[in-house]
């Protein structure tokens, strides 16, 4: 089919058209780039370029960072970006995400603008910003809440912001990060950093709404909490819920149980969780001897209490968890939460007949030496004595060792200590020391060495050859 000149032309104009309309319709496209950030950013932090506030977020389930874009006159947008691309916002902006690391919550970026974008730049706003996305909530009394704080540093500059929270309820309140209280935030410039409020409600606390206060520097910002009901008639607080205690040792936990109604009740009083052959009682007082299974609170008051835990002497060495259960009058129960931490005691004891011990040269003689293990719960093991003589003495022991004695049991050692044949006549010292792998403990002992004295056999031997002289003399020359 052949084409007229005037429709070859008509064409020629139509293609010409939709260029010139193509590029009236997309500046942005003729329009070059400059980078504003090249680098890392952190998760959950909000950058600010040619007017459009810039967020980015990280979740453990996607492969992408998520930035959220908005502006004044422009729709918010939430752009899935991965490695390695890039997306642009209505021409105003554009970012290019080059790496995500997980474990240290960055990711690593490319802002940039349009070059047009830098003769007639947006001004952007300063001062603090705060935000929280979920200013009301609801909750039961006694329950804790937390509320997400954003705060925007829009100035040019670096701050350190100083926290504080309020209300008039009498609610624990606090800036969290992880487990940690802060009461300081530092926040880079042109940045956004997230920071939450711990709310503790108390069962006490009545039905309907409470405001909160959060403070930053000079800006605030309120929220709420509705109480929608009371879910308990009981407070039940401990000041120390975890103790740790020797075996053997009775352990007390103070309780306070706070009537939270407005007329009296009773409420019964047990434990469970403890190991079989534990022991535990409620007191209204440590020296009390008077065992409690139930206790009454005037209404709007509170009782102080005692609950003794008496584990066996057997009981293991290691941490015990247990829960002291208050029941109210409607069959609600209340637990509190308590551990114990028991560890061994280690003790050893030794002793002998006696201290002291006489001796003769090249006599043995033995020492019987009782070590007994005074500790609760640990074995003394690799037991044996060691002994300290003076030159010459000659010392055995046995037994050799004892490989492990229980607590509460005794082994008996039998030392055989032979002096020199040669020693001198006097006074000496041996030390006997008990030595296993947990504990020792030594013993001097007083050696009194006698030496055996011939004159007066040689006094009585003279005296008796000078009488069989006499006699001989007397009867050879006696009778002349």
């Amino acid at each position: 089919m052949r084409l007229s000149k005037h429709s070859i032309c008509l064409a020629i104009a139509c293609v010409a058209l939709c260029g010139l309309l193509a590029m009236i319709a997309s500046p942005a496209a003729a329009s070059s780039w400059v980078p504003k950030l090249t680098g890392e950013v952190g998760n959950g932090s909000t950058h600010t370029y040619n007017g459009c506030f810039i967020r980015f977020d990280l979740t453990d389930d996607s492969a992408y960072a998520h930035v959220t874009i908005s502006s004044a006159g422009h729709q918010t947008r939430v752009l899935n970006i991965g490695e390695g691309n890039l997306a642009d916002y209505d021409g105003l902006v554009r970012v290019y995400v080059s790496a995500i690391n997980r474990t240290s919550d960055k990711i690593w970026v490319e802002i940039a603008v349009p070059s047009d974008s830098e003769a007639t730049p947006t001004p952007t706003p300063g001062g603090t910003r705060l935000t929280c996305d979920t200013p009301g909530l609801q909750a039961l009394a006694g329950d804790t809440v937390i509320f997400p704080i954003t705060i925007q540093n829009n100035d040019n500059e670096d701050k350190t912001y100083t926290l504080a929270a309020s209300s008039g309820t009498g609610w624990a309140l606090r800036f969290v990060s992880g487990d940690k209280g802060l009461y300081k935030l530092y926040v880079p410039r042109m940045s956004s950093k997230t920071i939450n409020l711990e709310v503790k409600t108390t069962g006490a606390t009545g039905v309907g709404e409470k405001k909160i206060t959060a403070t930053v520097d000079s800006q605030s910002i309120d929220m709420y909490v509705y109480i929608t009901s009371v879910n308990q008639s009981a407070d039940v607080y401990a000041p120390v819920s975890s103790k740790i205690a020797s075996i053997g040792e009775k352990i007390t936990y103070d309780i306070r149980i706070k009537n939270l109604q407005t007329q009296e009740n009773i409420y019964r009083l047990s434990a469970f969780g403890l190991p079989e052959n534990w022991y535990y009682q409620f007191k209204e007082s440590a020296g009390s001897t008077v065992e409690l299974s139930e206790t009454v609170v005037p209404a709007g008051g509170d009782k102080s209490l005692v609950l003794e835990i008496v584990p066996p002497y057997s009981v293991s060495a290691g941490d015990y968890n247990f829960t002291a259960v208050v029941t109210e009058p409607g069959g609600n129960t209340i637990g509190k939460d308590f551990m114990l931490r028991l560890k061994s005691g280690v003790g050893m004891t030794m002793q002998s007949a006696k201290q002291g011990y006489d001796a003769k040269p090249g006599q043995p003689f033995n020492i019987e030496v009782y070590v007994t293990n005074s500790g609760s719960g640990t074995a003394l093991t690799n037991l044996y004595l060691e002994t300290d003589a003076p030159d010459g003495w000659t010392v055995q022991v046995s037994p050799n060792k004892t490989a492990s004695l229980t607590a509460g049991n005794t082994q008996k050692f039998t030392v055989k200590v032979t002096p020199p044949g040669n020693i001198v006549a006097s006074d000496y010292d041996i030390t006997i020391k008990a030595v296993s792998d947990q504990i020792g403990k030594e013993k001097n002992y007083r050696i009194t060495v006698t030496v055996d004295s011939y004159i007066p056999y040689i006094g009585g031997a003279i005296i008796l050859f000078v009488l069989g002289g006499l006699v001989l003399v007397y009867r050879k020359y006696g009778r002349r």
